[in-house]
C-alpha cells in the first residue's frame, strides 16, 4: 500500500513538477539562443536504447556538420507542454528535426500523433525526419491511420522525410508525392565505437516484443547454440530497467555508451534487433542477425552487407552455418563511420538548403 501511494505521489505530482522544471529549461535556452538554431523534437524518454542511441548520434550528427547552429532538443514528454504554451518561441527560420527511428506508422501511435503536432502547428518551417523506417499495417486501423497522416504532411510544403532502407524510401514515395524524400543509413551508423576490451562472453539480445517473428523453439535452439560455445553467455536486451533515468541528454549518454561496452566485450552476438546488429557493427563484434516483422532489420543490413563480421540469417540452420564462418574470422576488426560518412549527404544538403 505504502508504495502505491509512492507511485502515485510520483506520478501527479512530482513528475509534473518535473516536466514544469525541464520545460522552463528549454524556454530559458531559447532566449538565450542566436539567429541559427536547429530544434530537434521527439527525443526518447521511453525505455529503448536503440533510440537513445539515436538521439546521441543525432546530436554529434548536428554538431558536427552544422556547427554554426545552435541545438535544442526538445523531448517526446515535453512536447505537448511545450507546444501548448510556447510554440510562439520558434521562428519562421528555425530548422525543425524530428526523431529517427522505426516509429512511423500505427505501430507506435504515441510518437505518430506527436509527429503529427509538429506538421500541424509549424507550417512555416523547414522540418526534417530524421532517419525512419515506416509501416502501416494494411488493416482498416492502418489505412485510416496513414490516410490521416497523408493528408496532412502533403499540404506541409517545407517537410522533408528520410527513409533509412530501401522499401521505407519507395513507400514514403508512393504514401507522400508531393513531399522530398530521401536516403541515408540509420543514423546510428554515423558513430565509430572502438575499444580495446578483452572479448569475454557470447552475447543474446533477442526481442520479447510484437515485432518478433523467432518461435520460442528457434529462441531455444540460439540460446543453446551460445551455451555450447562460450563459458558464459549474457542474455540481455536493448532496454532500459529503469527508463525514469532518461529524461535528459545528460542520463541518456551513460546508458547508451554502457550497451556498446557490453556489446564490445562479447566474442560473438546473437540478435533480432536492428540496433542489436548496429551495436554489433559500430564495436566491431562479429553478429548472427535474424529478421523482425517488417523491412528494418534487413533493410539496414543491406548498408552494411560487405562486412564480414556481421551475417544475416533467414533460418537456425544458416544460423550455425554463420557460426562457424566467424569463428574463422582471423581477428576482430575495427569499424570506421568513414566508409558510410558520404550516404549521409543528402541529408546535410537538405538541412542546408535555403
Amino acid at each position: 500500500m505504502l508504495n502505491f501511494i509512492r507511485e502515485e505521489l510520483r506520478k501527479k505530482i512530482l513528475f509534473p513538477l518535473k516536466i514544469k522544471r525541464w520545460t522552463g529549461d528549454v524556454v530559458e535556452q531559447f532566449k538565450k539562443t542566436p539567429e541559427k538554431r536547429i530544434i530537434v523534437f521527439q527525443t526518447p524518454t521511453h525505455s529503448n536504447i536503440g533510440d537513445h542511441a539515436i538521439a546521441e548520434a543525432q546530436y554529434l550528427f548536428i554538431s558536427d556538420n552544422f556547427p554554426d547552429y545552435c541545438y535544442i532538443e526538445i523531448n517526446q514528454t515535453l512536447m505537448p507542454e511545450f507546444i501548448k504554451k510556447y510554440k510562439q518561441f520558434i521562428r519562421a527560420s528555425d530548422i525543425l528535426v524530428l526523431h529517427g527511428g522505426g516509429n512511423f506508422g500505427n505501430e507506435y501511435m504515441r510518437e505518430e500523433n506527436l509527429r503529427r503536432m509538429v506538421v500541424s502547428e509549424f507550417p512555416e518551417n523547414k522540418i526534417v525526419i530524421f532517419p525512419q523506417t515506416i509501416y502501416y499495417s494494411e488493416d482498416e486501423l492502418g489505412k485510416s491511420e496513414l490516410k490521416k497522416t497523408k493528408e496532412l504532411f502533403i499540404n506541409h510544403k517545407k517537410l522533408i522525410l528520410t527513409a533509412r532502407e530501401q522499401v521505407s524510401y519507395d513507400l514514403m514515395k508512393t504514401y507522400f508525392p508531393t513531399n522530398k524524400v530521401i536516403l541515408t543509413p540509420d543514423i546510428v551508423l554515423y558513430l565509430s565505437k572502438n575499444y580495446l576490451f578483452e572479448r569475454q562472453y557470447g552475447l543474446e539480445v533477442i526481442r520479447a516484443d510484437q515485432e518478433s517473428i523467432l518461435s520460442n523453439r528457434a529462441k531455444d535452439e540460439i540460446h543453446t547454440l551460445l551455451e555450447d560455445n562460450f563459458e558464459e553467455v549474457i542474455v540481455s536486451d536493448m532496454h532500459i530497467e529503469n527508463y525514469g533515468k532518461a529524461y535528459t541528454s545528460k542520463q541518456r549518454a551513460p546508458i547508451v555508451e554502457n550497451k556498446f561496452r557490453q556489446f564490445a566485450r562479447a566474442k560473438l552476438a546473437i540478435t533480432d534487433r536492428l540496433h542489436g546488429m548496429v551495436f554489433a557493427t559500430v564495436t566491431g563484434t562479429p553478429c548472427i542477425v535474424f529478421s523482425n516483422y517488417n523491412q528494418k532489420v534487413s533493410g539496414t543490413h543491406r548498408w552494411i552487407k560487405d562486412l564480414p563480421y556481421i551475417k544475416f540469417v533467414d533460418t537456425f540452420e544458416q544460423a550455425k552455418s554463420a557460426f562457424e564462418e566467424l569463428k574463422e574470422l582471423p581477428s576482430y576488426e575495427s569499424y570506421s563511420s568513414d566508409t558510410l560518412k558520404f550516404k549521409y549527404q543528402p541529408l546535410i544538403d537538405v538541412i542546408r538548403a535555403s
